[in-house]
């Protein structure tokens, strides 16, 4: 018999399971075709063999089945020929429909926000991101046990007087709602650490770039570009290669030093258990003196993945951080590169060239530097290494009242040279 599966989390054979992707559009949906096959790309992250796609264009998806029932029967036929143990439903369904849906296909079905769970599961690494996932596991979770202890009675009492017992349902549903309460509680430590680092990094005045954008757009390729590959993150070109956040320290020409980080993806429709459990993630970048909205310009559906970056950014409180557009993997694009027009940048991550460029440019946005012209005391030789270790020193040249320096530094540290010189 069928085993109905809810969890998220589950151990998959080493072949890749078979499925029907199914899909309403209505009058007002847009992007049909991109979701569906943003959709595919998703199955393909999760091991999934997309065997079929069928689509119906209906006012509004219908309310028991999602498709209409005659459709519902086309979709059965195909599955049983096809040999496929799953159906994939393109967008998010209710928990009724869900169980409508998996009763009559007797197999399992899954909607777009339990397959990014699924992927975030298998990638989550760290015990942060380990704890996130299952925070929004269980939150997905807990609406959908309706229905699946058809099989069970309440518990009786031990005599007639004490009534009947509560359902194992209730039991679970109290045991689901324990353990979100404790991963929670789990969060909130961490995040507390997080907030103790990030504070640190502030008293020491280092300033923060976080790299952000649609899941894909090439951001752990920027950040590889920036560090040695002891000190790489994981990349790979698909959907969620990572899930954690990595932040390393990145040290200019001119002896600036930042520190880039760089966050989950994002991407349409993502659960919004899953936006409240990253939330600690995304502060990264609410909290970052620099955002990089990184963008695949070589993606036809490049504008709408942006305004899912914009509205995410928004959603988590990132409107007055200061922003560049960093257009990535133009290599694949007749368009010029590297160059900047006003607030966008035109790179390929994977050169050289390309990466230093976007590293002068990080350095405008966050370091205002300013040439100046002195003449160091003999005596005072000190505040020459001062500069050198944190300017950049274009001309130098010994004199006999002292040494002659021209130099460009960050306007902050301007004070700290004039005491010097004074002391």
């Amino acid at each position: 018999s069928r085993r109905q599966r809810q969890m998220c989390i589950r151990d998959r054979n080493t072949f890749m399971e078979k499925a029907i992707l199914i899909g309403v559009q209505t009058y007002t949906s847009h992007s049909f075709e991109e979701r569906m096959e943003e959709m595919k790309e998703l199955a393909l992250a999760c091991d999934i063999e997309i065997c079929m796609s069928i689509s119906q264009n209906l006012e509004h998806p219908h309310k028991k089945y999602y498709m209409n029932p005659g459709k519902i029967e086309e979709v059965k036929r195909i599955l049983e020929d096809q040999e496929c143990s799953m159906v994939l439903v393109l967008e998010a369904i209710s928990p009724s429909v869900q169980r409508n849906l998996s009763d009559f296909f007797d197999c399992e079905v899954m909607d777009k926000s339990a397959l990014i769970l699924e992927i975030f599961a298998s990638r989550a690494k760290t015990k942060e991101s380990m704890l996130q996932v299952e925070c929004a596991r269980l939150k997905y979770l807990l609406p959908r046990l309706q229905g699946s202890y058809k099989h069970m009675d309440r518990q009786r009492g031990g005599s007639r007087n004490k009534g009947t017992g509560e359902k194992k349902i209730e039991l679970d549903a109290r045991r689901i709602e324990g353990k979100i309460h404790f991963v929670e509680k789990e969060l909130d430590k961490i995040h507390t650490q997080r907030s103790v680092q990030r504070n640190q990094r502030k008293k020491g005045m280092v300033k923060s770039v976080a790299l952000t954008g649609y899941t894909n757009a090439g951001k752990s390729s920027i950040m590889n570009g920036f560090v040695n590959e002891d000190k790489s993150v994981f990349e790979k070109d698909m959907l969620f290669a990572t899930l954690t956040t990595s932040t390393r320290q990145i040290e200019t020409e001119n002896h600036n030093v930042f520190t880039l980080s760089d966050t989950v993806g994002f991407i349409s429709d993502l659960p919004h258990s899953l936006v409240q459990a990253f939330h600690s993630t995304l502060e990264e970048a609410v909290v970052s003196d620099l955002i990089l909205k990184v963008v695949d310009i070589s993606n036809e559906h490049k504008d709408s993945k942006l305004q899912v970056c914009e509205e995410t950014l928004k959603e988590i409180g990132c409107e007055k951080v200061p922003y560049l557009y960093v257009f990535n993997k133009c290599d694949q694009t007749n368009i010029e590169y590297p160059k900047r027009v006003e607030d966008r940048i035109y790179i390929c991550a994977k050169e050289k060239s390309s990466i230093a460029f976007l590293k002068q440019e990080i350095e405008k946005e966050l370091f205002h530097m300013e040439t100046l012209h002195v003449m160091i005391p003999y005596e005072k030789v000190s505040v020459l290494d001062y500069i050198h270790t944190n300017g950049k020193v274009h001309r130098q040249e010994y004199k006999e009242d002292g040494i002659e320096v021209d130099f460009s530094i960050q306007q902050d540290l301007i004070h700290r040279v004039d005491r010097l010189l004074r002391i």
